[in-house]
């Protein structure tokens, strides 16, 4: 059997399901037949663009879910990444 590599966790990921939908979230734990991954989104339009919204609206958002592989990962591009982390931060910065 093949076994591929896997980050350190934490790290952000991108996920894409079967079903076709795609959201990131902070990977918190990684086994063979699944992720455990916390502060799950997927972008939304909105009048204003495009905007992060909880992937699973009626879950616990201080809870990790868990997704099973194989589920299509990949690291998201820098300016994804930067504006994930703005969201979930309890920090919120003011922009320049």
């Amino acid at each position: 059997m093949l076994t591929q590599k896997t980050q350190d966790t934490p790290y952000i990921g991108v996920f894409k399901t079967g079903a076709g939908e795609e959201f990131i979230g902070k990977v918190v734990d990684e086994t063979m037949m699944s992720y455990q991954v916390k502060s799950p989104l997927c972008m939304v339009a909105t009048q204003q663009g495009f905007q992060f919204a909880p992937f699973i609206m009626m879950a616990d958002p201080e809870k990790t879910i868990t997704v099973p592989k194989p589920v299509i990962t990949a690291i998201p591009a820098p300016k994804l990444q930067e504006q994930y982390e703005q969201a979930i931060s309890p920090i919120q910065l003011l922009k320049k």
